[in-house]
């Protein structure tokens, strides 16, 4: 039990009283009548909670999406045979952020009510609701008790696909377009028949079949088989280059939605998609093809965050050498620096021999906004400099990773997801996989 405001002034008003006992000893005897009725309302308003009993549940989806408000339900039940007012608060996570809570409520005796408020998780991962906070108030508002009602969830909070509606319409050139994401024309045909199909807007007219399309009443194209069955395999690094935080997000939640939008794409496309992570975090996720591949990618990545180590990349490329025996198209996502330049040429050199290999480097917009500004004083003109000095830097390292083999995107994290499903659409219509 713990005293309330109330309590405490009225403790100060009981002792401001006594202060005419310093002139008028003869009142102490009638002055004894204050403290002991005080007692005795404290003693009585204590009791008056002392049987109540609480119980509550919490109604919460398994999966939340980061960033984003998702609502959450309590039920609080009062099990005793009397009214009660109380305050109740949600021990939720430290980094989620609430609103509509605490809420004050009246609960007649046998009743259950529900509370609804929203919660918003700041963080990817796992998380865990540990009880529900209730501080019950006396009659007299002299105490109040506060308990946990024992009520444990534990959530996932995923990257957030609020776009997740246009996954069933990426393959539509108007979506495409508003995306960013642009379609390249196709100049030719796989040498393997492999299906026929309903004829899609960027198909070819010399893949239209029209002898089936006389007897189906609609056009129809021819598939090959070059189109399917091949594999995608990320290599994503979480290494401490991988920490930078832009104002909006931070490199590794683009990341990560852009895994997730073009691995979508290419499990419609028919080819399997898997992924690996170096750099502090070793995860494993073979190529599957098919929901259950989706799902299985989503479970594997949706806690992934960036670690404080250095980045191995040939080390990186001998492990999946192993792992990934079938040749693939390898997407290495990572935020490259000049130090390790080496490294990571000869980590290309190692997969394109069995592998097509195509580099994302991410680049930070502090880097664009550094360069875009005209400076005024010395010191705006040195960071000028450097910052001119770095991106020559990396445009020779770029030169290089393209001379080994590889293909290469310089893009800034925000364009990420547009620019690799319109590079792997490119590389699919070319037939270069």
């Amino acid at each position: 039990m713990i005293p309330t405001p109330r309590l405490l002034w009225l403790g100060v008003l009981l002792a401001a009283s006594a202060l005419p006992l310093a002139y008028n000893s003869a009142l102490f005897v009638p002055w004894l009548i204050l403290p002991a009725a005080l007692l005795l309302l404290t003693v009585f308003d204590w009791l008056s909670v002392r049987n109540i009993k609480l119980a509550g549940t919490r109604s919460i989806r398994n999966v939340l999406s980061h960033g984003q408000w998702n609502d959450v339900g309590l039920n609080i039940s009062n099990t005793s045979k009397k009214n009660v007012n109380l305050m109740v608060h949600d021990l939720h996570p430290q980094l989620c952020q609430v609103r509509g809570l605490p809420r004050k409520l009246s609960l007649p005796a046998r009743e259950t009510t529900r509370i609804n408020y929203e919660s918003m998780a700041k963080v990817r991962g796992q998380m865990n609701f540990t009880g529900i906070d209730t501080q019950v108030s006396t009659v007299l508002g002299l105490w109040y008790r506060q308990s946990v009602l024992p009520c444990k969830s534990s959530v996932k909070v995923y990257p957030n696909f609020k776009n997740s509606k246009l996954f069933g319409l990426l393959l539509s050139k108007r979506n495409l377009d508003n995306m960013g994401v642009r379609r390249l024309p196709r100049p030719g045909e796989g040498s393997d028949f492999h299906q026929l199909r309903e004829y899609r807007e960027g198909d070819s007219l010399r893949q239209i079949d029209w002898k089936a399309t006389a007897r189906m009443q609609k056009l129809i194209a021819r598939e090959y088989a070059q189109e399917r069955d091949q594999q995608i395999v990320f290599l994503l690094d979480c290494s401490m280059r991988m920490r930078h935080q832009d104002e909006r997000s931070s490199h590794m939640d683009d990341t990560l939605n852009a895994v997730v939008l073009l691995s979508h794409v290419a499990l419609q496309q028919g080819d399997a998609t898997g992924i690996m992570t170096f750099g502090g975090v070793d995860r494993w996720i073979p190529p599957a093809k098919g929901m259950r591949a989706a799902r299985r990618l989503m479970d594997g990545l949706y806690d992934l965050e960036a670690t404080r180590e250095l980045p191995d990349y040939v080390q990186a490329v001998e492990a999946l050498a192993v792992r990934l025996r079938r040749r693939a198209l390898v997407i290495l996502i990572t935020n490259l620096r000049n130090e390790d330049g080496q490294s990571a040429l000869r980590a290309l050199q190692r997969l394109k021999g069995k592998h097509l290999v195509l580099m994302a480097d991410l680049r930070e917009s502090d880097l664009d906004a550094a360069i875009k500004s005209e400076p005024t004083n010395t010191e705006e003109a040195l960071l000028w400099l450097s910052a001119e000095n770095y991106r020559l830097e990396r445009v020779r390292q770029h030169k290089l990773a393209t001379a080994s083999g590889a293909k290469l995107i310089d893009v800034a994290p925000r364009d990420l997801s547009a620019d690799l499903i319109t590079r792997y659409l490119a590389i699919k219509r070319l037939g270069q996989l």
